[in-house]
């Protein structure tokens, strides 16, 4: 078990993220109660796609830590691939440098959501349906006149 003071360390960042997804505009977010202990794995729950774990810690075990949100991401019942670690530097100042760790695919896969388009190329029924109302409003405009 930890002391009280890691745990509120712990916390602190926990909080910090929430209210970073919440100000982005990501919708509603909060901690996880037990932090990940009970059924909803993870430390913050969320809309987002991704089960996420965050460590505040004095010296970062990073690969230790992703195995760590990997399982925790099986266990929930995510997609296996939609977990995200979150540490902060700790040389720095407390949330002053704070790091998203994901797979390099789901990095490819957000980047090309990204950059996809919009809206599509209309197709033929598409074409079809915007030409008949098209022709629609012409023919009111006329009914008007």
């Amino acid at each position: 078990m930890k002391p009280t003071s890691a745990q509120s360390k712990g916390k602190r960042l926990e909080e910090f993220v929430c209210q970073q997804i919440e100000e982005m505009g990501l919708g509603k977010s909060v901690r996880t109660p037990g932090s990940g202990s009970g059924k909803k794995k993870g430390d913050v729950f969320n809309s987002l796609d991704f089960m996420m774990e965050c460590k505040n810690e004095a010296q970062t075990n990073l690969l230790s830590n992703i195995d760590q949100a990997k399982r925790d991401c099986q266990r929930g019942n995510y997609y296996k691939d939609k977990w995200c670690l979150v540490t902060r530097d700790p040389r720095v100042a407390e949330f002053n440098e704070v790091y998203a760790t994901i797979s390099l695919w789901e990095f490819l896969a957000l980047l090309k959501k990204n950059q996809e388009p919009k809206t599509k190329a209309p197709d033929k029924e598409l074409k079809w349906k915007i030409q008949r109302l098209v022709d629609a409003g012409k023919s009111v405009i006329k009914e008007l006149d």
